[in-house]
């Protein structure tokens, strides 16, 4: 009995031989892809910058501590505004703050969308882990993780489209501007796909029998394709699933006003996750601050980060570390001089706002296993020999 609560509280925990060795599989594919990043990071820097990157210990005396401190905080910031807009939604479901259960379920979301293609396996895992929860109503559970990805993502895409369109023109005198002008045009036009989401999200909320039509007539095809198998307890399920999103979504829709809090934390937290990038620069790399730089490195977040939302590796993984270096290196190196540094910025910048999120996820799951392990054996040298 213990041991089924416990796997109720870590959704996705391996519960058996075969999930746990899918599990192990898919760790150490995803490791493996960070470590391909990392390389990518270092030898892109290196190549694109020309005078070669700086060992770590070098680059470690060069930091500027009072603005790494202040990237570090900024950090921590970022969690704490990303776990009130839970804490908030849950507060209005569910008439309850449960900071704790917004906390986990923040964590929950970004371990997922860390380990999934396009960073689309956070919602279902947190709208599973709150079903689990039994004080917290069904609608809630389905409501709270939607209405967040819907406003933070509208949010998000309003934000990229102002910078975009005043981002100064710093790029076109960059050596590296066939690669720029593509990476320019690739994060216009994920931006309009991505804005185009909450919208279409909306949109059939409000009819919900033709959705599932939709639905069921998607299911009907990939079972043409033999790529569903069963086709009925699929279509059961997903249909059901289309139906609670769509009556959580006009719960949420009907009460729009008291959306106008999450709005302001999504803007808040959208204008944290330019300035982390920043921060990052200009203590690795040593150099004053300044608001025209503050802007620049913004205009930077954000055509590498929809530039790479297109590519569908887990967490974009890879993607945004080859765009991020890339653009990095070929507006930067104007500004600090050389590019010595660009790959330890980008690796250090995702390592506390990606990687550090996928090793925490990997590190509770393997306790997990551990501890269910023990309490196994334990249980099985409890019982009664016939």
């Amino acid at each position: 009995m213990e041991q089924q609560r416990s796997a109720e509280k870590r959704p996705g925990a391996p519960q058996d031989k075969k999930s746990l060795r899918n599990w192990w599989i898919k760790t150490v594919l995803i490791l493996a892809l960070i470590g391909v990043s990392v390389a990518i990071m270092l030898t892109l820097g290196d190549y694109v910058a020309g005078d070669g990157q700086i060992g770590f210990a070098e680059m470690v005396r060069g930091i500027n501590l009072p603005l790494f401190f202040a990237f570090l905080g900024f950090i921590l910031l970022y969690i704490l505004v990303e776990s009130l807009k839970y804490s908030y939604m849950l507060k209005m479901f569910s008439g309850k703050f449960r900071v704790r259960t917004a906390v986990k379920v923040m964590f929950l979301g970004k371990y997922y969308d860390g380990v999934t293609p396009f960073s689309s396996g956070g919602q279902p895992f947190q709208i599973y882990y709150l079903y689990k929860k039994r004080d917290i109503p069904r609608g809630a559970a389905s409501a709270v993780p939607l209405a967040r990805l819907m406003v933070s993502l509208f949010v998000w895409c309003l934000f990229a489209l102002v910078l975009m369109s005043v981002a100064p023109n710093y790029l076109e005198s960059s050596a590296h501007i066939a690669v720029s002008m593509t990476v320019r045009i690739v994060a216009w036009v994920s931006i309009v796909l991505n804005l185009s989401f909450p919208i279409l999200f909306a949109v059939l909320s409000f009819f919900p029998h033709f959705t599932m039509k939709v639905m069921a007539l998607i299911i009907f095809l990939l079972k043409k394709l033999h790529i569903v198998k069963r086709k009925y307890a699929v279509t059961k399920k997903y249909v059901y699933g289309v139906r609670e999103y769509c009556k959580a979504m006009r719960v949420v829709l009907g009460k729009w006003f008291f959306l106008l809090p999450l709005i302001v934390l999504a803007l808040m937290e959208t204008c944290i996750n330019v300035c982390i990038p920043f921060f990052a620069v200009v203590s690795i790399a040593n150099i004053a601050p300044t608001a025209d730089l503050l802007l620049q490195i913004a205009c930077l977040n954000v055509i590498s980060q929809f530039s790479a939302y297109l590519i569908p590796t887990p967490g974009n993984t890879g993607a945004v570390e080859t765009t991020s270096t890339f653009v990095y290196t070929a507006a930067l190196t104007a500004i600090i001089g050389n590019g010595s540094v660009i790959g330890w910025i980008v690796l250090i910048w995702r390592f506390f706002t990606f990687y550090i999120y996928i090793l925490s996820g990997i590190g509770i799951n393997i306790f997990e296993i551990i501890r269910s392990a023990v309490r196994n054996r334990r249980a099985r040298e409890t019982q009664p020999s016939a």
